[in-house]
């Protein structure tokens, strides 16, 4: 069911001269550029060891393992495109 207009309280939290115009902010002005860096190629290459650590325990019908290492694998290939498009990004 709609609601009508006008139905709901305004929020009144916010500032008066943010309710009329909400200002032009960037992650790029306080620091975020969209990588998170050596920390998550760290934390993917950690996590590849732990999928093909997982698939040693016993699975009934492979069908774990299997999943494991299609995961682990893409995983692989995320990583290696990723180091490729670090090592040849001043090219283009």
């Amino acid at each position: 069911m709609a609601l009508k207009p006008g139905s709901e309280q305004p929020d009144l939290t916010l500032p008066d001269d943010y309710k009329h115009h909400p200002p032009d902010e960037h992650p790029e002005d306080w620091g975020w550029h969209g990588e998170w860096g050596r920390g998550a190629r760290i934390g993917g290459w950690v996590s590849i060891v732990i999928l093909l650590l997982m698939m040693t325990s016993t699975h009934y019908n492979l069908q774990g393992a299997l999943f494991l290492g299609i995961s682990a694998g893409i995983l692989f290939v995320m990583l290696l495109v990723d180091r490729q498009r670090r090592k040849h990004s001043w090219r283009q």
